[in-house]
């Protein structure tokens, strides 16, 4: 049944040719809405982030927008890698909320904010006083600063000019004494945008969504295939369906031309002067009553921060030159101390701009204020060896600095106490290490307690945070009792489970004693220290049953209070069972990995179907609750399919060798299947494979090199490794600083290898993994005789944001397991008609 070369190129110029008439096609398939069951994914929210006010006395509850609420993909424009929304001056990266709650600990009542304007919540700060609650309300075209008095239970809109958060990743601060803000307004907000540029280095694209534009393609051979196709078959039968992408005018709306400015005067460098008129703001500081005094001239501010005693600012502004063939991190810069008037009172830092594309090298760095006192700077001064000189200059400013301290390696922070006890945190040379020692300020050379060394590494699961609280300053300070006690939060782990813990320290004796350890069947973690005896505290614990719900624990009465009360948010998800699968590699090394199976799954049942989810690289936690979204594949063990969640896979950044590399990656592989079937879960050509991102790369790796798969799910991958810039799987360099590694590690080494039907997804405006990956995967297939589909989310990018484009890859996904997965009645044939019938 193999179709000749001829044959395989005139479907793909039929392709082409049917991509060219949009008009014709643009309504092929169009979006669709997966079962119910599955459509309610988009309704689920993740669990609360919490933030706690400074006297433990409010619990603060934020929701994330469950995604069929939200709307879609705001405007989006990028300078100098910062992505943010132009009209708002909001950075992308920030995460957004739909609700606050606010939930008394005590008492257990709950404050709503009900009457706050349409938007979305940001930037969410207590007072040093606990007594108000600011928020930044992100609108289309504006981003203001509101506060709550939960007293009086009162909402004040606290500025009407959009604050700039372009540049300063804060765009507000609260003064400590909780008076009043500084914050960033945008100087050039409600000025006509200048005109688009496009940066040599990067795509400029300001994109308003549109649900137009759905591109689908796809190749399956038929069950009963006799004889060639006819070219006209080919368009209108089992070759393939296209929905052909709309010229650029269809796809994305263009901004309204009279918000557009046409300058002639930036025509030397149109990418800087974006960056100069975005980037521009005012600092002005904001009392609660309402009076409001400019500080300083409007600047291009990257950073600023507000003095204990309210009194002083730091400020980092960006200077000229400010060119676009130069990263940001290159700019010249300057540091200033300045009064809340704008006058600058001492020059910190003056930075040239790197003329070269390296990495600069500062001599001054790590500018702070000290916690423990009212207006006394902190910085770092590298030495010749790299290790740092830590100096000290105080108000009013007029003195040579001073002194503070010579380490023999580099600073990395300090957490203040007072004069007698503050915990410095430094770094090795090679920045591999992290060295805590208890010290006291007013000598801090001669008196140093080693806390402890460790090498950081911020994927782990293993991690310690000293406690801290607000001091009589309002500013962040370590919890000390009695001048000595210190309290440390810490994670480790215990065999197949994440234990937290509660320790109180004793710098005299430099010793610790646990005071409260998590049960390793839940989990639990610490959210809040209640008292100074590390008695009486709130914690989270959720079981496989239960999601999070929130306790107090009082270890003097023995007593505990159940503060929150959730249920479920997925009926059809309850009873399902997860357990955490531990195998060894043929190397002897032990993996792990998430199992999920049917709520009324019996191993005296035999094997299921199963598919393989390579998401986010999460620690599989022992008594996790059991729950989905839309981002991730669980969900469908709802439909009789176990769920095998993130096995362990090699690290391409350790890899030795690119034959190592695959050796490992194809053992790990054979290691999962092995213990699936000698578990009885799985059989041979019952077992899929899907992923999203680098999980995807990792699944097109899997089936171009291994025999383990009957079918495949890819979102958003890199599949030929010669495309790709840095971030390919977990490696941070690019293709050409280690060529050898990268190329043997590319699934188009063996994409003629893949012999089992392919589903390809990916985002048209991805800037992760570029959409030509999976374009050029599938027609590559295509051109191999393979079956595949392959589907283009318009303005959809790595993340997949839009009601429309989820509901439309649920259903994707649905129906691709419908076909390829479950289990098949009698006299069910396989053909692409399955797609179209929905």
């Amino acid at each position: 049944m193999n179709r000749t070369i001829s044959s395989i190129f005139g479907a793909f110029f039929v392709t082409l040719l049917v991509s060219s008439e949009a008009v014709a096609n643009a309504n092929t398939f169009g979006f669709k809405t997966p079962t119910e069951e599955f459509a309610r994914l988009v309704e689920v929210q993740s669990t609360p982030d919490i933030l706690m006010s400074p006297d433990n006395a409010w619990l603060v509850e934020l929701s994330e927008h469950a995604i069929g609420s939200s709307k879609q993909v705001q405007p989006q424009l990028s300078l100098f890698g910062i992505d943010f929304n132009p009209y708002n001056y909001s950075r992308a990266s920030l995460k957004r909320y739909a609700d606050i709650e606010i939930r008394h600990v005590i008492s257990g009542s709950v404050l709503s904010i009900n009457n706050l304007p349409e938007g979305e919540i940001r930037d969410v700060q207590w007072s040093a006083n606990s007594r108000y609650l600011s928020l930044v309300l992100e609108q289309v075209n504006s981003a203001t600063l509101w506060v709550y008095d939960v007293k009086t239970r009162r909402l004040e809109q606290v500025t009407q000019s959009t604050l700039n958060g372009f540049l300063t990743t804060s765009p507000y601060q609260w003064l400590p004494d909780s008076t009043g803000f500084v914050v960033n307004i945008a100087v050039n907000h409600g000025k006509p945008l200048l005109e688009e540029p496009v940066e040599p280095k990067k795509e400029q694209r300001i994109i308003i969504p549109n649900q137009e534009g759905l591109v689908i393609t796809e190749y399956f051979h038929s069950v009963e295939e006799i004889a060639e196709p006819t070219q006209s078959e080919l368009t209108t039968s089992d070759a393939l369906q296209v929905t052909a992408e709309p010229e650029p005018s269809e796809v994305t709306n263009q901004l309204d031309e009279s918000t557009l400015l046409t300058s002639e005067a930036l025509k030397s460098d149109p990418v800087a002067d974006q960056f100069k008129f975005f980037a521009q703001g005012q600092l002005i500081k904001i009392s609660l009553s309402g009076l409001a005094k400019p500080i300083g001239q409007a600047t291009f501010l990257k950073h600023f921060d507000v003095s204990p005693d309210s009194t002083n600012l730091i400020v980092n502004m960006v200077d000229n030159p400010i060119t676009s063939d130069r990263p940001l991190e290159n700019f010249a810069n300057v540091w200033q101390v300045w009064g809340m008037t704008g006058h600058a009172l001492y020059e910190l830092a003056v930075n040239p701009l790197v003329e070269t594309l390296d990495s600069p090298v500062v001599q001054k760095h790590k500018f702070q204020w000290r916690l423990d006192k009212g207006a006394t700077v902190l910085w770092a001064e590298a030495k010749p060896d790299g290790s740092d000189n830590l100096f000290t200059v105080s108000a009013p400013f007029r003195k040579a600095p001073q002194v503070f301290a010579t380490l023999d390696w580099k600073l990395d922070k300090i957490d203040w106490f007072n004069d007698s006890l503050a915990l410095l945190t430094e770094k090795s040379l090679d920045d591999n290490k992290r060295r805590q020692s208890i010290i006291t300020p007013r000598d801090a050379d001669q008196r140093r307690v080693e806390f402890k060394t460790f090498t950081e590494d911020k994927s782990s699961q293993t991690w310690h945070k000293f406690i801290k609280q607000r001091n009589d300053l309002g500013t962040e300070a370590l919890k000390v009792v009695g001048g000595r006690y210190l309290f440390v939060h810490s994670q480790k782990i215990e065999g197949d489970s994440v234990i937290q813990l509660l320790e109180r320290f004793d710098a005299k004796t430099n010793s610790k004693s646990t005071v409260w350890q998590s049960q390793p069947e839940f989990s639990e973690s610490l959210i809040a220290l209640l008292d100074d005896e590390g008695m009486r505290f709130l914690f989270s614990k959720e079981t496989q049953l239960q999601p999070t719900n929130f306790f107090i624990s009082d270890l003097t009465f023995n007593t505990l209070e159940q503060l929150t009360r959730n249920t479920h948010p997925i009926e059809g998800f309850i009873g399902v069972k997860k357990e955490q699968l531990q195998y060894r590699r043929a190397d002897g090394q032990t993996l792990t990995a998430n199992l999920y199976l049917p709520s009324n799954y019996d191993a005296t049942q035999g094997s299921l179907p199963v598919l393989f989810w390579l998401g986010a690289d999460i620690y599989n936690k022992k008594g996790e609750f059991v729950t989905s979204n839309h981002r991730d594949m669980v969900a469908y063990v709802a439909k009789g399919i176990a769920i095998l969640e993130n096995p362990g896979m090699p690290s391409l950044r350790s890899a030795a060798s690119s034959a190592a590399f695959m050796t490992d990656l194809k053992s790990s592989f054979k290691a999962a299947t092995d213990a699936l079937i000698a578990k009885g879960v799985a059989e041979l050509g019952k077992i899929s494979i899907s992923g999203h991102g680098a999980g995807a790369t990792l699944a097109s790796l899997a089936l171009a090199n291994t025999d383990y798969f009957s079918s495949g799910i890819l979102r958003s991958g890199q599949y030929n490794v010669t495309m790709s810039s840095k971030g390919y799987l977990d490696s941070d360099k690019a293709y050409w600083q280690n060529a050898p590694l990268f190329s043997g590690v590319s699934a188009f080494n063996s994409v003629d290898k893949i012999n089992v039907p392919v589903l390809i997804i990916h985002g048209k405006d991805d800037d992760k993994a570029k959409t030509l990956q999976s374009e050029l995967l599938y027609q590559t297939l295509l051109s191999l005789d393979k079956e595949a589909r392959l589907v283009l989310l318009p303005n959809e990018s790595h993340e997949y944001q839009s009601v429309e484009t989820i509901l439309h890859v649920l259903w994707e996904q649905e129906q691709w397991l419908e076909k390829w997965v479950l289990p098949k009645p009698e006299g069910y044939l396989l053909n692409s008609a399955n797609f179209q019938q929905h």
